[in-house]
């Protein structure tokens, strides 16, 4: 009877270990869908917080909904129009760092002599050759691009339209099938979402900050970093640096390198008030995840997904730990992905 049992619970744990192995094969697979409606859901959840806002504000449910939708429409026209138009500028205004870029790579320069590498030969010239020359496959990775984002565009649209409904829908069926749970999943889903709109806006209080430094220092697109600041913001421990590089390097270029070293410690200032400061403030450790299993879950998540992957991983780890704390079986997978005593 006894090896009958360890028998039966060692077929459960193969099968269940085939169906996990399945599904990450099939998410994988499936990852040019499932990413953009990922980031949808991500983007939805943002914006019906919003929409809940209006309605608390006294706002009937149809004025709510069209305020939500203005305020979505907005910020992705402006999200077009500062990416597109400085991408565009920047790429026109290429040729006037090349008198600086050369006086860099002066031969004489120690710290940049790399043996066997002529650096002085690096011109942007060659560079926009180089682009030139990949041009047919960077006009695909563009329309790509613009076509994911339409996806997400309308996709997050429709579910913006359908948050109440779908929420009573879940709530329906959480009352029917696991009646114990109801409070427990809300309250776990509160705190995931709060993770959500707290994350967002500490992105957005970094990338107001990197912007206003920048334009104070004088650095040229000063808005367009400040939002890829907020955007890579949402990638843990390294995308905030990320985006920071590029307007240091231009700082460098363009005006020195004394500015480039006032832009370093002017952003990791912004990131320490931030990060270390703010954030803990409005999150506290209730919505933490341990560093190792965030760190792990860039990787996992951005191996399935892609990039848009790697922007919500967080997001996604704590909506596993949300499903697996409901559970007897799983609450073990949930104390792991939490945060040690």
């Amino acid at each position: 009877m006894n090896s009958s049992t360890q028998f039966s619970g060692l077929s459960r744990g193969l099968i269940t270990l085939a169906a996990v192995i399945l599904v990450l094969a099939g998410m994988k697979a499936a990852a040019p869908f499932l990413g953009p409606l990922f980031f949808s859901i991500f983007l939805a959840v943002i914006f019906g917080m919003l929409l809940h806002w209006f309605e608390e504000k006294g706002l009937s449910a149809r004025l709510a909904l069209i305020s939500t939708f203005g305020v979505f429409l907005a910020i992705m026209a402006v999200f077009i129009i500062v990416i597109a138009g400085s991408f565009l500028q920047i790429l026109s205004e290429l040729p006037l760092y090349q008198n600086e870029l050369e006086k860099t790579l002066a031969p004489g320069n120690p710290l940049l002599s790399i043996p066997g590498i002529d650096l002085t030969s690096l011109t942007v010239q060659d560079l926009i050759q180089s682009l030139s020359s990949h041009a047919e496959g960077m006009l695909m990775g563009i329309t790509n691009m613009i076509g994911i984002s339409v996806v997400i565009l309308v996709t997050t649209l429709f579910l913006i339209f359908e948050a109440r409904g779908f929420t009573s829908k879940l709530q329906q069926i959480i009352e029917e099938y696991r009646p114990g749970d109801l409070n427990r999943f809300t309250t776990l889903a509160q705190k995931n979402v709060d993770y959500i709109i707290i994350r967002t806006e500490v992105n957005l209080a970094m990338g107001v900050g990197v912007a206003i430094i920048l334009a104070l220092l004088g650095v040229k697109y000063a808005v367009f970093w400040g939002f890829l600041a907020f955007l890579l913001g949402f990638i843990p421990y390294i995308g905030f640096w990320l985006a920071v590089i590029p307007p240091m390097l231009i700082a460098w270029v363009s005006l020195g390198p004394v500015y480039a070293i006032l832009v370093l410690a002017g952003s990791a200032l912004v990131n320490f008030l931030a990060e270390y400061v703010m954030f803990p403030n409005l999150a506290g450790r209730g919505l933490e995840l341990s560093a190792a299993v965030v760190f792990i879950s860039l990787l996992f998540w951005g191996w399935i997904l892609g990039g848009l992957g790697v922007l919500i991983a967080v997001p996604l780890t704590l909506f596993v730990q949300l499903i697996c704390e409901l559970s007897e079986e799983t609450r073990w997978v949930s104390v792991i992905l939490g945060p040690s005593a």
